[in-house]
């Protein structure tokens, strides 16, 4: 009986994980807790260091990753994708290679990702995620799957080692990075429904504390009106789970897939309203629930 049997992990399969930023080290440390052979690469080399002295194992460059034959990755946006993997990098990848996209893109780079895949011959997954960093190192996220149907089943031991569940959206890539994409814009609708309320309550000397508290035990349980609710009564905003300059990029790509679509989205125009003030008036760092501010600057002079 092998080690891996009497340990109750599995073999030391071979695996690549790219971009570890917050997200991205608490999942690919996941894949190392459990068992795989992670091999790391990213642009900071200190995270690398931090898996390295975890387990995995240091990758020199992309291609080392790649290498592994099925790779995971978590970047910033679809530009740092293309730079990072670009198509000939991954058209040179070993027989049977897949590659699990975790960022945020557009449909539209989904949909040019999964084809040159296709052409390539290579297995391509969309795998966004929801929840934030103790989310992923709990293996608490919440996955959202969809590609080429052998990639994707192939990815399903890593995905459910790194998520509490995996959603599967369908062969179509670009299903699930529009799915996210919904759950982004609707976040960021509940941020400035927070917003508008608690200085709602504040302006009439409201206990606010009081309310987030009494919404999320009634009719808005959960860690977005909890969480984001508490963060906003108290204007605390550090550290960042998401920045407002993420969160600006999300509202974007929800506009960008409505038009792509044919669909007016109303509220679109005056969310990126909102962001683009708080990044130019409070800075690039904060939470995006630090939109709110911009709310609470908008109370009307003279009024009690």
């Amino acid at each position: 009986m092998t080690e891996a049997a009497d340990s109750g992990i599995p073999d030391r399969k071979r695996v690549g994980f790219i971009g570890l930023g917050h997200m991205g080290s608490a999942m690919a440390r996941r894949l190392v807790e459990a068992g795989y052979d992670v091999t790391v690469w990213s642009r900071t080399a200190a995270h690398v260091d931090e898996l390295v002295a975890d387990g995995a194992t240091r990758a020199d460059s992309p291609e080392d990753a790649v290498a592994a034959g099925h790779l995971f990755s978590m970047l910033a946006n679809e530009d740092v994708v293309r730079a990072v993997l670009p198509p000939g990098l991954l058209s040179a990848a070993p027989p049977g290679f897949s590659h699990v996209n975790h960022a945020t893109i557009s449909a539209r780079a989904a949909g040019e990702f999964a084809a040159h895949a296709a052409a390539a011959g290579y297995g391509y997954v969309s795998a966004p995620v929801i929840g934030r960093p103790n989310a992923a190192a709990a293996g608490a996220l919440t996955i959202l799957a969809a590609g080429a149907p052998e990639a994707v089943e192939a990815s399903m031991p890593m995905l459910e080692v790194m998520g509490r569940r995996v959603w599967q959206y369908g062969s179509s890539a670009s299903a699930a990075n529009v799915a996210k994409i919904a759950v982004n814009f609707l976040i960021a609708h509940a941020l400035q429904a927070l917003a508008e309320s608690i200085t709602l309550l504040e302006r009439y000397g409201l206990d606010t504390g009081q309310f987030v508290q009494m919404i999320n035990d009634s009719i808005f349980p959960g860690v977005i009106y909890g969480g984001y609710g508490d963060a906003i009564a108290r204007g605390s905003y550090t550290p960042p789970g998401f920045t407002t300059v993420l969160g600006l990029k999300d509202v974007m790509l929800a506009v960008q897939a409505a038009a792509d679509a044919g669909v007016d989205l109303p509220t679109g125009p005056l969310l990126r309203e909102i962001f683009e003030t708080s990044i130019a008036e409070l800075g690039e760092d904060l939470d995006w629930a630090a939109i709110a501010e911009i709310t609470r600057g908008r109370v009307v002079p003279g009024t009690p």
